[in-house]
């Protein structure tokens, strides 16, 4: 026994080491994600003393499980158990039955995602099942036992007893949030499960069948995305990092020159203003006309996919453009020229101004007319000390 709890720990440990480097290549999920719902039902066989003296089919009993759980990682999940009904067992001369309840905690091997790659539309799964158990059986009073002299009552004890599952399970998916399951599981129990301890040295065992049904509710499913590179992003958040600064400089430039502004406008209006001021006071309103501001979203090697990093980059982008309405936005892609050829970097290019304008369109109902687009195909260089900073679209705003 000790050696199949240490076999067990060792399996879900090495899952789950398996699943946290797979978690590497997972966009980020939330807690309450990949949770489901199973209803089964199904026949039991249980291996006890006197197996012998009765056939198959008459030790065959009903049972039914309800289970929640939930998947970490496209390989690995877990659930919780609560089943149980009757187990049909065997006295010499007599058949009984015994009535139990189970609940199980289950550590669950997605196959099919460990041996294969992932596919969230697969529409079948082989998952195996590892899992321990606690086992209640209630006392009977009504077993009866045809002896040679006459029949005997006897009166079974109830038991508890901790269980092993070991199983497999076939889910055939029918949309994405139902699939039907064939799941067959052994389970090793005390020798005492069945009201009987004859032969010590033995375990009573259950073979379980079952069928059913399982819901998996909203947010299912995982998103692939490419490794990051930890230099890559540190590089692109210092490079990052300095066009903010760089930005914070021109807003407050723009501050100075719109505080010198009011001041002037207020002078004027009361003519306290001499020629000399007058100018530059028209000087200053055009400085102030043809401000420029600067942001920068960065992307992964060949995407177009804005990550949510870049989120408040976009958020500025469009509160400005919101503040500024008479203002366009000249928006410039450019790619690592490295990354691919030419023709494959133009049209990534195109795909990243395209991501950003739908945003700042949908989300920000920023008009469409707005927009000035430059793409390049890799030829230009917005960074050339650096090429992996070449991989982001610029946007600049007059």
């Amino acid at each position: 026994m000790k050696k199949v709890f240490f076999l067990l720990a060792v399996a879900i440990f090495t899952a789950m080491s398996f699943a946290q480097e797979r978690e590497k290549a997972l966009k980020q999920y939330r807690y309450w994600d990949n949770w489901f719902l199973q209803l089964q039902i199904g026949g039991q066989y249980t291996f006890s003393e006197c197996q012998a003296y009765s056939s198959f089919s008459g030790k065959l009993s009903p049972t039914a499980a309800l289970n929640v759980g939930k998947f970490f990682s496209p390989e690995v999940g877990t659930r919780f158990q609560i089943g149980g009904w009757t187990s049909k067992n065997n006295i010499v001369g007599a058949l009984y039955n015994i009535t139990y309840i189970n609940a199980n905690l289950d550590v669950l091997f997605n196959m099919s995602n460990i041996f294969r790659s992932y596919r969230e539309n697969r529409g079948f799964n082989l998952i195996g099942i590892l899992g321990v158990g606690f086992v209640h059986t209630f006392k009977n009073q009504n077993v009866f036992v045809s002896t040679q002299f006459e029949p005997q009552q006897h009166t079974l004890k109830s038991s508890n007893s901790g269980s092993i599952r070991l199983g497999l399970q076939a889910d055939i998916r029918l949309s994405d949030a139902w699939s039907f399951n064939i799941e067959a599981n052994g389970n090793l129990l005390r020798d005492d499960f069945n009201g009987q301890e004859k032969w010590k040295t033995y375990n009573d065992a259950t073979l379980n069948f079952l069928a059913g049904f399982t819901y998996r509710f909203k947010n299912r499913g995982f998103a692939l995305i490419d490794p990051a590179d930890p230099i890559l992003i540190q590089s692109l958040n210092e490079r990052n990092n300095e066009l903010r600064g760089e930005i914070q400089i021109l807003n407050n430039q723009n501050k100075e020159l719109r505080e010198q502004l009011e001041g002037y406008k207020v002078r004027y209006e009361n003519k306290q203003i001499t020629e000399t001021e007058k100018n530059t006071f028209v000087d200053n309103e055009s400085a102030l006309k043809d401000t420029v501001l600067i942001s920068v979203i960065v992307f992964r090697t060949g995407k177009s996919t804005i990550e949510t990093d870049q989120e408040f980059n976009l958020y500025t982008v469009a509160q400005y453009m919101m503040k500024y309405r008479e203002k366009q936005v000249t928006i410039a892609s450019y790619t690592d020229v490295k990354a691919s050829t030419a023709d494959i970097n133009l049209q990534v290019s195109k795909k990243r101004a395209a991501a950003v304008i739908k945003v700042l369109s949908e989300k920000y109902n920023i008009p469409a007319n707005r927009f000035i687009i430059i793409n390049f195909s890799g030829n230009k260089q917005s960074v050339p000390i650096n090429n992996i900073w070449n991989k982001i679209s610029v946007y600049t705003f007059k």
